[in-house]
């Protein structure tokens, strides 16, 4: 499984419309692409950024190539899109994780 992770730091001022914008209408737009399985959106508590808030969107696609494909075909114009909108109010980071197999390890058995 592929992670592909935004890192969003932005300006508490822009913070709720920003996140109903992402909500409603980009993350759907990088859905319908349909390259990835599911995606996660949380706001970071933890270590607080001393610039504004901080969010992180995770999407997860089945292989690299899919990853790949969406770079490719999709996110030139994803990006300008959410450019066009927030470029230079909000400091994006992005990562690309690959989760690993964990059948060897022995983890505890889980709480009732």
């Amino acid at each position: 499984m592929i992670i592909y992770q935004v890192l969003c730091t932005m300006p508490p001022s822009v913070e709720d419309e920003w996140r109903q914008w992402m909500m409603r209408e980009h993350i759907r737009d990088v859905m319908n692409t349909e390259l990835f399985e599911r995606v996660h959106i949380a706001r970071v508590l933890k270590p607080e950024h001393p610039s504004g808030v901080q969010y992180c969107i995770q999407y997860h696609a089945p292989t690299l190539a899919h990853y790949e494909q969406y770079r490719m075909d999709f996110a030139p114009v994803l990006q300008a899109a959410h450019k066009a909108k927030y470029g230079g109010i909000i400091e994006i980071e992005r990562t690309v994780m690959e989760t690993l197999d964990l059948d060897d390890v022995e983890l505890p058995p889980l709480l009732s």
